[in-house]
């Protein structure tokens, strides 16, 4: 199987990531009958960290992955949605996967799936049995498998949706943990934080820590009482690592830190103080890993963490020819529910000022936001509408994207000046010329809403987007 062809065959199965309407069943039967056809991979697996949340998962997915590879650990590491390649789902020592691999897995698991394209389902080897699974469970399984033949030192697994019937839910964690939770996913995951807190929880494992990042009162008390059900041992993160002091720098963040396995500073080139509070649930991770691994080193965990590099989270491209001016930037982010709303204005607030020439005192910025329906964009925007001198809208091409009508009434609701355009580029032109006009200098523009818009905008800007200095 070629990696066109592999491609091809994802392509051919449901994918709930992309379906207009909402998935209204989940189960795990189907994905545990294709584990056990592929020799029950799960089981397998060494030294499994899983993570689940709403908001901060997949930043604490790469730190660890980051600080473990620090310590010259290996790492295998599953992410989900991608960005700009699918095979950033999959990664080896914090690379994806090379496309023959990746299409060497969808090989060996492809007759054992009912795909939807009679061609593809004649070009593999016909079995009696074939399991109709997602785009995300065959994902799911390809990662499983690639790290129980690897067996890296440890793998970092992070959840699609909830928990409780997640597909990675199938794995059997070392450590659990559960970041910061929040509205996101309604429809499916309850319409309360008491609700919500309880599908996460469902990676809790008896006799085994989760540790959990900083809660709201509802979910704080929901995972404590499922933890004492469940029998696992709650590590609240803030209660054994200490930060008394965050510095906000233009590329990043300096942390003063204070744990049982190692304490100083940490260097992260990432912005917003959310990802202070995503190291320190890390950190506090390392903390239960390093009583059994003597590996986990504080000083190299810091000298992996200067290295962490997260695709479309608060993530600034300096060099594009679609910038208007040597001074202004584009942060891409994935910024898609009330949480992430409110961390990108306060990455708006701090880092900001810090980004601008000693004359210049605006922190304002031309928006590009582009939604998929079902999401709270009123209460993800509302924090933002302070620091936005215009907005584009714009529709990802994904077959769930918000209506640009339905978009266009929110923004009118919170006073937000706005134009549409019809295309990414076009709203990227747009948003060039509208950051060019409106100051000599030009504002920065910046892209939230969705990780399809993000990866969208990414491929606009091309491979030579810098990658970020830590100063």
């Amino acid at each position: 199987m070629t990696y066109g062809s592999s491609l091809a065959f994802l392509d051919s199965l449901v994918n709930y990531e992309k379906l207009a309407g909402p998935r209204n069943e989940f189960k795990l039967d189907n994905i545990r009958r294709l584990l056990e056809l592929a020799g029950n991979p799960e089981r397998r697996m060494r030294n499994v960290i899983l993570i689940a949340g709403t908001k901060g998962k997949g930043s604490v997915c790469y730190m660890l992955d980051a600080a473990l590879r620090g310590c010259k650990l290996s790492t295998g590491m599953f992410v989900s949605p991608h960005v700009l390649d699918v095979r950033e789902r999959i990664q080896l020592d914090g690379k994806p996967i090379p496309k023959s691999l990746f299409a060497g897995l969808v090989a060996r698991l492809a007759p054992f799936v009912a795909s939807s394209d009679s061609d593809l389902q004649t070009a593999t080897c016909k079995l009696p049995t074939r399991v109709p699974v997602s785009y995300f469970e065959m994902t799911t399984a390809m990662a499983f498998l690639l790290f129980a033949e690897r067996q890296p030192d440890y793998s970092i697994i992070e959840v699609g949706l909830g928990g409780r019937l997640d597909a990675t839910n199938l794995s059997d964690p070392v450590v659990s943990v559960i970041t910061r939770i929040g509205y996101d996913h309604l429809n499916v995951l309850g319409n309360t934080l008491t609700k919500i807190a309880g599908e996460k929880a469902g990676i809790m494992r008896k006799g085994r820590p989760v540790v959990i990042g900083e809660q709201e009162p509802e979910a704080l008390a929901a995972l404590k009482r499922k933890a004492r059900e469940s029998g696992a041992r709650l590590v609240q993160a803030g209660s054994v690592v200490s930060v008394p002091s965050v510095q906000f720098v233009a590329y990043g963040l300096k942390l003063d830190t204070r744990s049982r396995f190692g304490s100083g500073a940490i260097r992260l080139p990432l912005l917003g103080y959310h990802q202070a509070e995503n190291c320190q649930t890390v950190l506090a991770v390392l903390n239960e890993l390093s009583a059994n691994d003597g590996r986990i080193d504080f000083g190299r965990v810091a000298k992996g963490m200067v290295t962490v590099s997260i695709p479309a989270r608060c993530e600034v491209v300096r060099h594009s020819s679609l910038i208007a001016h040597r001074s202004s930037f584009v942060i891409v982010d994935s910024c898609h529910n009330p949480e992430s709303g409110r961390a990108l204005a306060n990455v708006l607030s701090d880092h900001m000022p810090l980004f601008r020439p000693p004359k210049r005192h605006s922190s304002k910025v031309v928006l590009v936001y582009g939604s998929l329906s079902g999401k709270l964009v009123a209460e993800t925007v509302a924090p933002l509408a302070p620091f936005v001198e215009k907005a584009i809208l714009v529709q990802p091409d994904n077959p769930r994207a918000m209506p640009l009508a339905e978009l266009e009434r929110v923004f009118t609701r919170l006073h937000i000046p706005h134009v549409t355009a019809d295309s990414v580029p076009a709203a990227l032109s747009a948003a060039r010329s509208s950051s060019f006009i409106v100051h000599r200098s030009s504002f920065p523009i910046v892209v939230a809403g969705s990780f399809y818009l993000a990866g969208e905008v990414l491929k606009v800007l091309g491979p030579s987007r810098a990658k970020r200095r830590f100063r």
